[in-house]
């Protein structure tokens, strides 16, 4: 038997008179049910910001309403293809509820000892079951009498004796459709005794109540799909890609928007990090990149809690995607467009290593004309102005590269482009770009951020901070296709 069969930081009575001649925590938790839906959610932000290495903060501050009820103890139990995968908590005290939740979370997202730690690509495809528990007490009765002394379903048991200790929560006799003597002789194995050791009175036998809140993971993830061909394909190996190319020192600034590429990291992750490095991350950003894949939504907010590339993960903001789509005429959520884009995706291990707090929302635009980007521009500037601290704005954009252009024509070309960057000229630049037939595939969101930045005043500043073109590469050098790419600062301070 494996399911439901936890590790903890349980500390069991010494023996019943002296550490448990009352109950603990006599009392159930009473949640209504939109308490145990935020609970849940909030759970599996724990457990996702655990197996993806960002910061969580309090669970105490996320649920002020609820987190300092007394509780005996949590678990969190996680289950895939209806095989346990993980299973933690505590019990044995009186303690506060967010903290026992938030405790649990933490360890069955990465140290339940039976099993590897989960993985971020597993998240979506886990079950979920928060237990809280109460009212622990000796189950009455000597020998043979302790049968009788708990219900099937509403108790779990632990059974001590010297160091061996052992616990099953009150769903595993009903998972495992064990009767009384089952369910004991279950417990006793669990901490290595003889499975008649209830029986015997020198071990203490304990139960207690508790009920699990249940269902699938809550957070939906946006997977990865460029891995192996954008970037590498492997943690391992993106960690070593992302030592060498940050290798150099960082000298984060406050800024109010950057222009980054997004094509293969061998054409241009060293642009993009000279970029990343020089960037002090706020708690949000917002990535505007072009839609690659025509037929989709013209204008589409990224509407999922996580995107996931390998080894790692980084938190959306799911009330942030739904505002803009709000507050934007045209603009709608859509998981479709962004399932298959890279020019998000690219971006997001640089972002995992670099701002782990930081939650990225991404907006794919595909066309629109200059007074269309004017009134997006005006709305976005005056939702932007309504919140309490500006999201970094990213823009995702390669410079030239459709027509066959050797590596000349594509710096010229850029040139005429990035002089209109340099000049902070929204207008110019989609003007530029159009007469020119400058194939800048992000210049619709570069026209966007900067149209939006000067109506809030914040477009002071432009500065290039690195330029390359795939002919400096061993990959790009014969090719009659060079492909440029720029990064570039906004407003620094």
């Amino acid at each position: 038997m494996d399911s439901q069969e936890e590790p903890s930081s349980a500390r069991a009575p010494e023996s019943e008179e002296s550490k448990c001649s009352g109950p603990i925590a006599p009392v159930r938790p009473e949640l209504s049910e939109a308490e145990e839906e935020a609970l849940f959610e909030v759970a599996a932000w724990q457990v996702a910001a655990s197996v993806c290495g960002w910061p969580m903060g309090r669970l105490a501050d996320r649920l002020p309403e609820i987190a300092e009820k007394p509780v005996l103890g949590a678990f969190v139990s996680l289950k895939r293809a209806k095989q346990l995968r993980a299973c933690c908590g505590y019990l044995g005290g009186e303690i506060l509820l967010g903290e026992a939740v938030q405790q649990a979370a933490i360890r069955a997202a990465k140290d339940d000892p039976r099993f590897p730690p989960i993985k971020p690509e597993e998240l979506d495809r886990l079950q979920m079951d928060v237990w809280l528990l109460w009212n622990m007490e000796p189950v009455p009765g000597r020998g043979e009498e302790r049968r009788n002394g708990f219900q099937i379903g509403r108790h779990g048991l632990q059974i001590v004796r010297g160091d061996a200790r052992g616990l099953l929560l009150p769903g595993v006799a009903v998972e495992h459709h064990l009767d009384a003597e089952g369910f004991l002789q279950q417990v006793c194995l669990k901490a290595r005794l003889p499975a008649d050791a209830w029986k015997d009175p020198s071990t203490n036998l304990l139960r207690f109540e508790g009920y699990a809140i249940s269902g699938r993971f809550p957070l939906t993830v946006r997977h990865p799909v460029q891995a192996g061909r954008f970037y590498p394909g492997t943690a391992e190996e993106i960690d070593r890609e992302l030592d060498a190319l940050l290798a150099g020192p960082r000298r984060p600034r406050r800024c109010a928007a950057i222009l980054v590429p997004h094509a293969g990291w061998q054409f241009s992750g060293r642009v993009a990090a000279a970029v990343f490095q020089e960037v002090e991350f706020p708690d949000r950003a917002i990535v505007f990149c072009p839609a690659h894949t025509p037929g989709l939504a013209r204008w589409a907010v990224a509407p999922h809690d996580l995107w996931i590339v390998p080894g790692r993960g980084v938190a959306s903001d799911r009330q942030l995607a739904h505002q803009l789509a709000e507050a934007i005429d045209g603009w709608q959520l859509d998981a479709t467009s962004h399932q298959y884009e890279h020019a998000i995706e690219v971006l997001l291990p640089f972002l995992a290593r670099l701002a782990p707090q930081m939650r990225v929302v991404g907006v794919s635009l595909l066309g629109g004309k200059w007074p269309e980007l004017q009134q997006f521009a005006d709305q976005l500037a005056h939702f932007l102005q309504g919140l309490p601290q500006l999201p970094l704005l990213v823009v995702s954009s390669d410079m030239h590269h459709e027509e066959i252009a050797g590596d000349a024509q594509t710096r010229r070309l850029d040139r005429l482009a990035l002089e209109a960057l340099e000049a902070r000229d929204p207008e110019r630049l989609y003007r530029t770009c159009v007469e020119n037939h400058i194939a800048m595939c992000g210049m619709r969101p570069a026209v966007l951020v900067l149209e939006t930045l000067r109506r809030l005043g914040l477009l002071q500043s432009a500065r290039l901070a690195a330029y390359a073109t795939s002919a400096e590469t061993d990959l790009g050098r014969d090719s009659r296709r060079v492909v440029g790419y720029a990064g570039m600062i906004f407003n620094e301070s």
